[in-house]
């Protein structure tokens, strides 16, 4: 039995593909017009779903894509107690002023999380939100408030720890996390609950030796898998599996695909504790929330 304080912990992967998303805009190809669900994918970022230590339903969101409206209306999400990015980059981003209805809905502000970069970035895009007051009419926005963050440096938040760890996306540095359940006195649980511990690993080509102790121990492993053909951002089939099979997870879920993967015939291939993920696989849970 777990001695975690918070209980029926999930992650939802609500979109798992690449920047462009599949089906690809004027593609013809036998994935883009497959007819299996799987191989529809918006693009990429997930949420962690939870009771916290009083029973209260929390929802915090990796990253934010463009899709995230209809992530959003999929899975039935109606609040978001903060979100981690884990770049600058516009797939994982150009959702955030959706967040709004969140805010509408429980009539409190959201804490971002983010590293220097990508608030810098945040903060431009989105100066309608991040400076409201300058807007010429008062419309109806986002209320965020962000928290720089630096790797190595965790956060506690409703009975979770999120430990941002930094991978190379070709050159450029970005953040992965670790995930983790704590108990009441604010330690790391002994017994993790639902699919933790986790790492949630996407956009990356390389994991530097800082990274790896934090792949250790993982009862899931959300990792990037882009297409069979070598990348200079991104994790090819090959070496996917390669690291998978060094971290050794008791769940390797791939995800941030292109179309050069059909899910049908990938799948069949990859070894036990393997797998591909899919919009809307709930990890922790043998329910799906796929369409």
């Amino acid at each position: 039995m777990s001695d975690a304080a918070v209980s029926e912990v999930r992650m939802v992967l609500l979109g798992t593909g690449t920047s462009a998303g599949v089906p690809v805009i004027g593609c013809d190809c036998n994935v883009c017009r497959s007819d299996d669900p799987r191989d529809r994918r918006t693009r990429s970022g997930a949420a962690v779903l939870f009771n916290d230590a009083d029973g209260r339903e929390r929802a915090i969101l990796i990253d934010c894509p463009p899709d995230h409206r209809e992530q959003s209306l999929r899975v039935g999400l109606r609040r978001c107690d903060g979100i981690f990015f884990t770049h600058d980059h516009v797939d994982h981003t150009f959702g955030l002023d959706d967040v709004r209805r969140y805010n509408a809905l429980m009539k409190s502000p959201i804490e971002i999380f983010c590293d220097a970069r990508t608030r810098e970035f945040l903060e431009r895009v989105y100066r309608h939100i991040f400076r409201r007051h300058e807007n010429v009419n008062d419309s109806f926005v986002a209320d965020l408030f962000a928290r720089t963050i630096v790797a190595g440096q965790s956060v506690d938040r409703y009975g979770l720890r999120f430990t941002p760890f930094e991978v190379l996306h070709g050159r450029l540095p970005v953040l992965a996390y670790r995930v983790e359940a704590l108990d009441a006195s604010g330690a790391i649980a002994t017994v993790q609950p639902g699919p933790l511990p986790l790492a949630y690993c996407t956009d990356l080509s390389a994991l530097p030796p800082a990274a790896w102790p934090r792949l250790r121990g993982l009862r899931t492993l959300v990792l990037d898998m882009l297409r069979y053909r070598a990348h200079p951002t991104h994790l090819t089939v090959d070496e996917a599996r390669a690291i998978a099979h060094t971290a050794n997870a008791e769940r390797t879920v791939f995800v941030h695909m292109t179309h050069d993967i059909r899910h049908a015939d990938l799948a069949s291939e990859l070894p036990a504790g393997m797998e591909l993920g899919f919009d809307g696989l709930v990890l922790g849970s043998p329910a799906a929330c796929a369409e």
